[in-house]
């Protein structure tokens, strides 16, 4: 008989992360400087690290930006410390100050 993935103990189980950025870019001046900057950061971010990652608010807006990254991993604590690093690589842009993070762990 096959047993379900539900059926797992509970530290057998996956760990999903969501981290939220709020992101001003001070030296963007238009949205195609704005789109510049993030689609860098965010090509980056998806080649170092196991996530899926997008722009998803303030869109419209020249100078804002919230991005969300998204990771599912059979270890619980490996999506605490990929967003760590994540964290480190949108600090250490120069053209991008973060505002607010917020992360969420299930």
């Amino acid at each position: 008989m096959r047993r379900s993935p539900h059926d797992r103990s509970p530290e057998k189980r996956s760990a999903i992360g969501h981290l939220i950025l709020v992101l001003f870019l001070p030296g963007a001046h238009s949205l195609k400087e704005k789109r510049q900057v993030l689609q860098s950061l965010l090509s980056r971010t998806r080649d170092r690290f196991p996530v899926s990652v997008a722009e998803t608010g303030y869109q419209d807006l020249w100078q804002r930006s919230v991005v969300e990254a998204v990771m599912i991993s059979s270890d619980p604590g490996l999506p605490g410390k990929v967003f760590e690093k994540i964290l480190e690589l949108f600090r250490s842009d120069p053209a991008i100050e973060v505002l607010d993070t917020h992360q969420e762990f299930l």
